[in-house]
């Protein structure tokens, strides 16, 4: 029997399935920007503006492989999030965004990059996809 897609659509025999990205920012257009480079770049990417919203998108399937999360956006317990995201989404991968200057105290597990706001359009595509063929590689950079 052939799955059925979200949208209550037969998927197309052979359709290529696009690496899932969520962008969680509490800024719209960085939100707009990030998603519709994404897109453009070859990626499955929504966004979110807040943690329960990121999580509510992350529990859909496929899950996503790559988070990129706004540093801005968390509280006083940063790994609640991204512990909530690992549980959910085990093999994600996370790129931190930060505005430049401001320390990032980087999470127990895999962080592929901490890319500094304000960002290139280009880089980020390109992280993004860095991030998907070094899954498991345990690289930590910042850009």
């Amino acid at each position: 029997m052939m799955p059925i897609c979200a949208n209550g659509e037969f998927p197309v025999a052979g359709a290529k399935v696009l690496p899932r990205v969520l962008v969680l920012d509490n800024e719209p257009l960085v939100r707009w920007a990030l998603t519709t480079g994404l897109r453009l770049g070859g990626f499955d990417a929504e966004s979110a503006a807040d943690a329960a919203e990121a999580c509510r998108l992350a529990r859909r399937l496929p899950h996503p492989e790559v988070v990129l999360l706004d540093a801005g956006l968390w509280e006083a317990n940063p790994w609640r999030l991204l512990g909530q995201l690992r549980e959910i989404s085990p093999e994600c991968r996370f790129l931190i965004l930060a505005v430049a200057g401001q320390e990032v105290a980087l999470p127990p597990w895999d962080v592929v990059a901490v890319i500094r706001k304000p960002f290139d359009l280009h880089d980020v595509v390109r992280l993004v996809s860095e991030a998907l063929t070094c899954a498991g590689s345990g690289d930590r950079h910042g850009r």
